[in-house]
């Protein structure tokens, strides 16, 4: 049985100005075992990157505020230690794929001073220069990148290797956990294939858990072993992957996105996209956040907000669910 080393319980986030209070993660609760891949799934704005970054402690600090919850990894509780700890604990055993490598590298860096600080900021045996430059030229070439292109520039780079340069960044001191925040967001599709292949071998070469957020199932379906459908900063789902893909329980906005998913196969070759727009998240709905767009609300939908109730090995976040099913506790 594989051992369980990330436990989020309960986590709620808010973001605070001057004007109004943004409910970005709503008390959502997850558990990542070692060597597995959960996949975070949902619409932009549904605080797949928060929940993330909370994880790290690098969310903003004058406006972000961790709200209520625990996150503990390996035993220890990340919210209590102090942040020189948690300096320790970034790049070391837990790092980050961030979003965008445009901007996720500095430009008047070679790619490779760029791997190496990461080495260099822990490195707690006192290595030489030269085994750390070992290491750099290890990890480019583990990448699919020369080493002898360490001494380039990210501009002298294309955006599927800037990508990979992100990723070797982050594996350069063989995390225990790799968050993966869309990193192929802004790769065409046969580079984004390639980048996705070469994360899920390096991923299992290493044995490092990942946390891939994304909004594409058909990313989920090739890299993923759990799933958890995040919606206006709920889980409003969360199971296996081949629960999600192959049972015939969901919930309505999970059954939506699959609506808008193209089927070759299918005599009909129109879409069917979810109606309307996330809800307000300073102004959340009283019952249900996705009972405004749902074809399938009740009254009781819109008026009370839905416990998580077990369905076979799923966990929903639906009244639809709640007839002679135990609840979640």
């Amino acid at each position: 049985m594989k051992e369980t080393f990330l436990k989020v319980r309960d986590l709620e986030v808010i973001y605070k100005t001057d004007l109004e209070t943004v409910y970005a993660v709503n008390k959502i609760s997850f558990d990542l075992n070692k060597g597995e891949t959960l996949g975070l799934v949902g619409e932009t704005g549904a605080g797949k990157t928060t929940s993330a970054l909370s994880i790290l402690r690098l969310l903003p600090e004058r406006t972000a505020q961790i709200a209520g919850g625990e996150i503990e990894f390996e035993g220890r509780k990340l919210l209590e230690i102090p942040e020189k700890e948690m300096q320790r604990i970034r790049g070391e055993k837990i790092s980050m794929i961030f979003q965008d490598p445009m901007t996720a590298l500095n430009p008047v860096l070679t790619v490779g001073d760029q791997i190496a600080e990461s080495l260099l900021l822990h490195d707690d045996k006192g290595r030489g220069r030269d085994v750390i430059e070992a290491r750099v030229e290890e990890v480019l070439e583990m990448v699919g990148i020369p080493a002898s292109r360490k001494k380039d520039y990210p501009h002298q780079f294309s955006g599927g290797m800037k990508q990979r340069v992100v990723i070797a960044i982050a594996l350069a001191c063989n995390p225990m956990l790799l968050i993966a925040d869309e990193p192929t967001t802004a790769l065409d599709v046969t580079i984004q294939a390639q980048v996705l292949a070469m994360m899920k071998d390096l991923k299992d070469q290493l044995e490092t858990a990942m946390i891939m957020i994304t909004h594409d199932l058909g990313i989920v379906a090739q890299t993923c072993d759990k799933v958890a459908v995040m919606y206006a900063g709920e889980i409003i789902e969360y199971g296996t992957v081949e629960d999600l893909f192959t049972g015939e329980a969901h919930h309505p906005y999970t059954d939506g996105l699959f609506g808008s998913i193209p089927n070759l196969e299918a005599e009909e070759d129109r879409l069917h996209p979810i109606e309307g727009m996330m809800p307000d998240p300073t102004n959340l709905p009283s019952g249900c956040a996705f009972s405004p767009r749902c074809p399938k609300a009740s009254e009781k939908c819109r008026q009370l907000h839905p416990d998580q109730y077990t369905v076979g090995s799923h966990k929903i976040r639906c009244f639809l669910y709640e007839e002679n099913k135990e609840e979640v506790k």
